[in-house]
């Protein structure tokens, strides 16, 4: 679950909380297999921040903006698609279908 302040932060702060979260793991956001290959505890933070940003998209419209070339956000659909590709190369499931809605509960049932 992710809380009000955690939203809060990343609404404020989207860009700095994004690059903090996401720096450590640039080769995983890059190359599925390297996804795959984290220890699960390193992908469950990747996915608490992916939906994270689908909520401030839904909630606040804040999203990847390709018509402000200083924004470095990834687009949120882009980070979950990559997510969801790693979670099933991990699980060794590459039929597992995306339900939509919250990311946590997506790949917890991807996990099962």
């Amino acid at each position: 679950m992710i809380d009000t302040k955690e939203l809060a932060l990343a609404r404020e702060h989207p860009r700095g909380t994004e690059r903090r979260r996401l720096l450590p793991y640039r080769d995983a956001l890059n190359d599925v297999t390297a996804y795959a290959a984290l220890a699960e505890s390193d992908r469950d933070a990747i996915v608490r921040w992916v939906e994270t940003r689908r909520l401030i998209k839904v909630e606040y419209g804040i999203d990847h903006d390709p018509s402000n070339l200083a924004d470095p956000l990834l687009p949120e659909e882009r980070l979950r698609t990559h997510v969801l590709a790693g979670e099933r190369a991990a699980a060794g499931r590459p039929e597992f279908r995306d339900p939509g809605g919250d990311l946590i509960v997506a790949v917890a049932k991807l996990r099962s």
